[in-house]
């Protein structure tokens, strides 16, 4: 397991737009670290630039305590889960579970012998065991996101990414996803950053929210500190006032009615 850590990342566009300002953040060896904000903020392309997908204007980006800036998205030692599922639908499941481990080369390349043991143990893992034979097209919504985060898992990464995986998923596969993915990162214990504009999901799942609005780092902490404590009015808004609202509606929903006066009508 590994840490992970801005230090000034800021990216700019061609075009001045600035996506990121100025980011310092630490991700802890080991921690579920969610970036959550509203669409535009800057989260998405954090993760991208730590991935090696979009370039850095100015600052670093470490991993273990080397600069990656320079190196190519395959040498950083990532997994990476997406909102597309990205499966190959001519594949089975136990072909796009091992695409990337029969793509190696050289010292990353391991044995048939390793590759059958590293099958087995995802996807007993991931509840995939019997599916294994199974091409895309035969498999549920939640079946399918398991075999993408499987895809990632297999490679062992230093750091996974996930960038709104469940937000193809219907509300009950979301939740339930929700459940799996920090099931997964207590048994494995990959430090894992997590790209989500849900609020509930990132209550859910994060050791700590690394809270953004206009490329900007608004709070760092655990869930309920942000919650009680916000550190100014835009967190307050985004995240304290739409959780309090969801809770004022859910006892709203479960209030029992009142019971019929006699005599009424």
């Amino acid at each position: 397991m590994v840490s992970v850590k801005f230090e000034g990342v800021s990216k700019r566009y061609e075009d001045g737009f600035e996506a990121v300002k100025g980011l310092d953040l630490e991700v802890r060896d080991g921690e579920f670290l969610v970036l959550l904000g509203p669409s535009g903020c800057g989260k998405s392309t954090t993760l991208r630039m730590l991935a090696g997908l979009e370039e850095i204007t100015e600052g670093t980006v470490s991993i273990d305590g080397v600069a990656v800036n320079h190196l190519p998205a395959g040498a950083r030692g990532l997994g990476m889960v997406f909102q597309s599922y990205a499966l190959y639908p001519h594949m089975t499941v136990r072909d796009n579970l091992t695409f990337g481990l029969r793509m190696a080369k050289g010292e990353e390349k391991i044995s048939d012998a390793d590759m059958a043991g590293r099958v087995k143990e995802t996807a007993t893992m991931l509840e995939l065991s019997d599916h294994l034979d199974k091409k895309p097209k035969e498999l549920s919504g939640g079946q399918r996101q398991r075999v993408a985060l499987g895809r990632a898992l297999i490679r062992r990464p230093q750091v996974l990414l996930m960038d709104e995986p469940l937000s193809n998923l219907d509300a009950e596969l979301r939740h339930q996803m929700r459940h799996e993915i920090r099931r997964l990162h207590d048994e494995l214990g990959t430090t894992t950053i997590y790209v989500t504009h849900d609020q509930i999901e990132a209550m859910t799942l994060a050791d700590r929210v690394a809270i953004l609005d206009k490329g900007v780092l608004q709070q760092h902490a655990p869930p309920l500190e942000a919650y009680r404590q916000p550190s100014n009015e835009f967190v307050q808004s985004f995240l304290c006032r739409h959780l309090d609202e969801l809770v004022e509606t859910a006892n709203t929903l479960l209030r029992p009615t009142e019971p019929a006066q006699e005599g009424s009508p």
